[in-house]
């Protein structure tokens, strides 16, 4: 009687270098998957950078927005209780500080470097250490919301008609831009009394800057 095989013997086990001939064959097939499987997930962690970002964004506008200064220059001949005084004065109208800059002022086309110079170069042939007028430091100070800085104003007096007049009528040869920023260090330069003011990255620092002079003045100096 001969012996049959048995038919319920375990096959044999497969060598290494089969496995890993099914694995690499297999191989993409599992990459696929897992990229399948993870992208889901990889949409939903940029969609939330995204929106991250498009939120911090608007919330950095809308402080800068909230804090945004809107200064404009202007002149005037009346004072508020309507007495004769021309004024050239910066009216921060915007909603947040404004610290203000270099200022420029030229007339005729010369920069002008101080008070006393205007009012020689525009409207007076006689000394003008003897003329009434006030002053005010218009760069590195801050100015409020609806607060106006009045940086030179002559008021009409009997002893300065002629000067008065002058200066009533050649103020609009003048030509005054300034620059000034906000708390956050955002800057705007606005040129005569144009609508709105242009942007920028910084206060420029090649003007030809006018100051005040009053310390010369106080101390009698020409």
């Amino acid at each position: 009687m001969t012996d049959t095989p048995d038919r319920d013997a375990a096959p044999a086990s497969a060598t290494p270098a089969e496995v890993g001939s099914r694995f690499l064959r297999y191989l993409p097939l599992i990459t696929i998957a897992h990229f399948v499987i993870g992208l889901p997930a990889l949409i939903a962690s940029l969609a939330l950078a995204y929106f991250a970002f498009v939120q911090a964004d608007a919330t950095r506008k809308m402080q800068t927005g909230g804090a945004m200064p809107f200064v404009t220059f202007g002149t005037s001949n009346v004072d508020d209780e309507g007495k004769a005084d021309i004024s050239l004065s910066l009216t921060n109208n915007g909603v947040g500080p404004a610290i203000l800059g270099p200022i420029e002022i030229r007339y005729r086309g010369k920069a002008i470097a101080s008070p006393t110079e205007l009012l020689a170069a525009c409207c007076t042939k006689s000394d003008v250490a003897t003329l009434s007028f006030a002053t005010s430091p218009s760069t590195g100070v801050s100015v409020r919301p609806g607060e106006s800085l009045r940086f030179l104003g002559l008021p009409r007096t009997p002893g300065n008609e002629a000067t008065w007049q002058a200066f009533n009528k050649e103020r609009w040869r003048m030509s005054v831009r300034a620059c000034y920023c906000s708390i956050f260090n955002d800057c705007w330069i606005t040129e005569g009394m144009q609508g709105l003011p242009r942007q920028v990255k910084q206060c420029p620092a090649d003007w030809s800057l006018y100051r005040e002079d009053a310390g010369k003045r106080l101390g009698g100096a020409r």
